[in-house]
């Protein structure tokens, strides 16, 4: 229940906060997605590109179900703006970086402060709110995070364009004083005071099962081959140091992340939607885009927009399902609806081919993106509403987890397929002539990213000119453009696969009464002075 210590007009203003500090760390996101190959181009170091999105990611996975369990004994309030402090802090020091390595130490500092937000904001709304506001609020939540989405690409490329990729680390700062202010000002309710001390032994072990996990997936295929003794080891790692802290969390008072929570059957399907439908998710945001500029030829400077129709749509219904959840007090039924249209749009989205009409394509996002609002946003709420208040900070930290432990084996899965089916198709699939070119050629023929980067493609064509087969650059590059479609496909099948069976999975799901519901008419004598 909320606190009669602050007014309804004191809680809005809260939440402007706290939509602001969400705001804060998923514009980040993106922002920084658009200036990182110009940071490469200046600071050098490409074999350490894909470290700069694992330091940050692998940092916000560790932190938020720390975060989480402390919050449950010393309050959301003190973290978040402790999660500010570090999350700006990072960001100021990263547009002074003079190479790769400061960058990672950095972006990895960053990562620490945005897990903090990510998870102190979702969580800070079931402090604020009754079970029957929260609907109409995490709604909100997710329309903030798909606006971020396309802004974000837009502000970036545009900082980096006119004013240098340094600039893109501090637009955080006029977000993170307003959120300062507002969180300082309004956000002032009391700790929920669990019992317990912070785990520091249970910290190491799952923090060491998450970093060699992600090690994992981030150089298996890549730096490392899948059956070498390096991933092979990691792997073991992670199952030995999971073990390790499954058996030690279940000796604490307060784990720090209490795998306990999933004996009740609410919370484990929500957690396990939430792991699966990141599959779905991650499949658009990463191959979407790729699909727009690689396969169907849109310029670079409007790749950007790629997600504005998927976000257009998660906007939409993520609002409109949380308006419905706080009227009528029901959230299965919309968390079913929104994974099986996914389900159908992923499956549609497996038939895109370089021949797709570009009204179909967009219409296929905008439906994927209807039906992923209102999932993302109502299974926090079915967590929320199944926990106590002094656990709700880790079992919204630990949905969470799942979502992001899920996410980074989607990104590993995905990326695996796209280079099995490339390495497959491409040569089957190209001009006879071109089979017979020098080593030199067939190597930068078999470059993805002849599609996304014109000074690739103006380099193969002159290469093509000078041994005298320059009209073999289009064919190439159409056969290369259906390779693409081909994995792109494979992966869209994969994502809806997983999709489905998290549609199966939120079958079981309980659907308990939200507390705070007005329509029951007892209500009308209970005592609402505080609201």
């Amino acid at each position: 229940m909320t606190t009669p210590t602050l007014t309804e007009g004191q809680k809005r203003l809260a939440f402007v906060g706290i939509l602001t500090v969400l705001f804060l760390s998923s514009l980040n996101l993106t922002v920084v997605g658009s200036a990182m190959p110009r940071v490469i181009s200046d600071l050098g170091g490409f074999h350490l590109y894909a470290w700069a999105f694992t330091a940050y990611s692998l940092a916000t996975t560790v932190t938020i179900p720390i975060v989480g369990t402390i919050s449950d004994r010393y309050g959301r309030r003190p973290l978040i703006l402790a999660g500010i402090a570090v999350f700006t802090l990072g960001s100021v020091l990263l547009g002074f970086v003079q190479n790769m390595e400061q960058l990672i130490i950095l972006r990895a500092l960053q990562g620490v402060g945005g897990g903090t937000l990510m998870a102190m904001s979702f969580t800070a709304i079931a402090d604020l709110f009754t079970p029957i506001e929260r609907g109409r609020y995490q709604g909100y939540t997710g329309a903030v995070w798909g606006v971020s989405s396309v802004v974000g690409p837009l502000v970036g490329g545009f900082l980096t364009d006119h004013l240098g990729w340094r600039s893109v680390f501090f637009v955080n700062l006029p977000f993170a004083l307003l959120a300062t202010y507002f969180i300082w000002r309004f956000f002032r309710l009391p700790a929920p005071g669990a019992p317990g001390h912070f785990d520091a032994p249970g910290a190491a072990l799952l923090g060491g099962a998450v970093t060699t996990l992600t090690l994992a997936l981030s150089w298996g295929g890549g730096t490392y081959p899948w059956t070498g003794p390096t991933i092979l080891g990691l792997l073991a790692a992670t199952v030995i140091l999971f073990g390790a802290y499954t058996r030690h969390s279940a000796r604490q008072e307060r784990p720090i992340l209490d795998l306990r929570l999933l004996k009740d059957r609410g919370i484990a399907v929500a957690s396990l939607a939430g792991f699966l439908t990141s599959a779905g998710m991650y499949a658009a945001i990463l191959y979407l885009p790729l699909y727009m500029q690689g396969v169907r030829g849109s310029s670079a400077s409007s790749s950007g927009m790629a997600l504005a129709p998927l976000m257009f749509g998660m906007i939409l219904t993520s609002t409109l399902s949380g308006q419905v959840v706080s009227r009528t007090g029901r959230y299965k039924r919309l968390i079913l609806i929104g994974g099986l249209v996914s389900t159908v749009a992923l499956l549609l989205a497996t038939t895109l081919s370089t021949t797709t009409p570009l009204l179909l394509a967009v219409g296929l996002m905008i439906l994927l993106g209807l039906g992923l609002g209102p999932v993302n946003s109502q299974l926090t709420l079915a967590v929320q509403n199944a926990a106590r208040r002094d656990q709700l900070g880790s079992a919204t930290s630990g949905n969470q987890f799942f979502r992001q432990i899920g996410g980074t084996l989607a990104v590993s899965l995905f990326g695996a397929l796209v280079n099995a089916h490339l390495n497959g198709s491409l040569t089957a699939s190209l001009p006879a002539q071109a089979r017979t070119l020098p080593a030199a050629l067939q190597s930068e023929i078999a470059n993805p990213n002849l599609l996304t980067s014109p000074q690739a493609t103006a380099q193969l064509g002159a290469g093509l000119t000078r041994v005298g087969d320059g009209n073999l650059l289009e064919p190439i590059l159409n056969a290369l453009r259906g390779a693409m479609a081909g994995a792109i496909d494979q992966v869209f099948l994969v994502a809806a696969v997983l999709m489905a069976l998290a549609f199966l999975a939120t079958l079981a799901l309980p659907e308990r009464p939200l507390a705070g519901l007005r329509t029951q008419p007892e209500k009308k004598s209970a005592p609402v002075a505080a609201d």
